[in-house]
């Protein structure tokens, strides 16, 4: 009779893992997350946790690594009056679908490296078409404060358009009815328009470039 093997022990199973962790982050939302709820959603213990992150600082920043890795951001191209605009909808789209990433992306001590990419395409771009580089970081960061600015006090991805429509209508210093009427007129909600149509009041403010520099596939200028 062969004698038998005793199985061999495989160990205790882990309870999670770190893509568990953060894919119950992702399920819950920037907006809603904290250490507690990701336990509670996973159904393991605070030390689990810690296993796997050093602080919810930690998760807050692969949520917003993953997040924005996932982004389709344009590539530099044709007029950048066109990258532009092309840029700041695609930045406002990611914002759109994750509410509180802008709130979450500014309490960050670091930003993610996809916005740290997507701030020097833009100021690449604009150097590109002429712009000194001091207009370019300018130009830049206000078209990526413009962007964000409409989700800084939304948590929970409205920008309560009716609230602001009723406060245009009755401020108590009356406003002149054209001006109140086109308040009421550009608010929607999610702001797109009400978005672009600052992005382009900045392109406008941009002008044209003191000496457009001819680069190969980089706009040349308005």
């Amino acid at each position: 009779m062969t004698e038998s093997k005793p199985a061999r022990r495989t160990g205790r199973p882990p309870l999670t893992d770190r893509a568990t962790l953060l894919a119950a982050a992702r399920e819950i939302g920037l907006a809603s997350l904290t250490v507690g709820a990701v336990t509670s959603r996973v159904g393991v213990k605070y030390s689990t946790f810690y296993r796997h992150f050093s602080s919810l600082e930690a998760l807050l920043t692969a949520v917003v690594d993953e997040i924005y890795s996932e982004a389709d951001l344009p590539d530099p191209r044709g007029p950048w009056q066109e990258y532009v605009l092309e840029l700041s909808e695609a930045l406002f789209e990611v914002l759109a679908q994750h509410p509180g990433l802008a709130l979450t992306v500014l309490r960050l001590p670091a930003l993610p490296e996809r916005a740290v990419e997507a701030y020097r395409r833009l100021t690449e771009c604009l150097v590109a078409a002429g712009f000194d580089p001091d207009e370019a970081v300018l130009g830049a960061t206000t078209i990526l404060e413009v962007v964000m600015m409409p989700w800084l006090t939304a948590s929970d991805g409205s920008v309560h358009k009716q609230d602001r429509e009723s406060q245009i209508r009755s401020t108590s210093e009356p406003l002149d009815p054209q001006v109140r009427a086109a308040g009421v007129g550009v608010v929607d909600d999610p702001p797109r328009r009400w978005t672009r149509r600052k992005v382009e009041l900045v392109i406008n403010g941009l002008g044209t470039p003191a000496s457009p520099v001819a680069t190969s596939g980089r706009p040349t200028g308005p």
